[in-house]
């Protein structure tokens, strides 16, 4: 398959890429999987409720049991009033961690560059950038509009690259080896460098084809 090429030369140029990134498989289920076990796994536990003994009221008994007609209470603190504890809330020591296999992410991953291969871009500048941000806004502009999500895969991320998209909006960058498919699904457009392009071919090389059930 070619993929056009972005830089500050060429001019609908276009370049042949390894098929090992793309699968005519339907891995539908996988990649819901995969999204699943990423959007979990960055879950943090911090939602704390208190329960009923926990929640600083007055001890005093709300009402006399007799003789107001309403039901009995003994304590402001029960969980059916408001300003009581919570019944069955968070208490910050959840677990939202889930597991995947490496080969399952690895297909998850080429099945989502495959749904995006419309929206993929090469690139030999990414690495040339020297740290301004007009050069960066520049190459990007190339290939999307204002409001797209950009990702940047490159092939390792220097301080003059970190400076120059930093402080652009919508931009996010990774290092090839840690690509993974929430990253692909959540982008509008994807440029990826050269160099990075040769890490991914080397990380989808490793993985044998692997027959999905529709």
């Amino acid at each position: 398959m070619q993929l056009p090429v972005i830089d500050s030369t060429s001019k609908n140029e276009k370049m042949r890429v390894n098929d090992v990134l793309f699968t005519d498989q339907n891995a539908d289920a996988l990649l819901a999987q995969a999204i699943r076990v990423y959007r979990s796994n960055s879950r943090q536990s911090s939602s704390h409720t208190k329960t009923r003994s926990e929640v600083s009221r007055s001890k005093q008994k709300w009402f006399k049991q007799k003789g107001t007609g309403n039901a009995r209470h003994g304590s402001r603190n029960a969980p059916i009033f408001v300003g009581g504890g919570v019944a069955h809330g968070p208490r910050g020591i959840e677990n939202w961690n889930l597991k995947l296999n490496k080969k399952s992410k690895l297909i998850a991953l080429r099945y989502a560059l495959t749904l995006q291969k419309k929206n993929l871009f090469i690139s030999k500048d990414i690495t040339t950038l020297k740290g301004k941000s007009k050069e960066a806004q520049k190459l990007i502009n190339k290939f999307s509009q204002d409001t797209d999500n950009i990702l940047l895969v490159v092939s390792k991320m220097t301080l003059a690259m970190n400076r120059a998209l930093s402080n652009l909006k919508n931009v996010s960058i990774v290092a090839a080896d840690r690509l993974n498919v929430l990253q692909v699904f959540q982008a509008d457009k994807i440029l990826i460098d050269l160099n990075a392009l040769k890490i991914l071919e080397d990380r989808f090389n490793k993985v044998k084809k692997k027959s999905i059930k529709k």
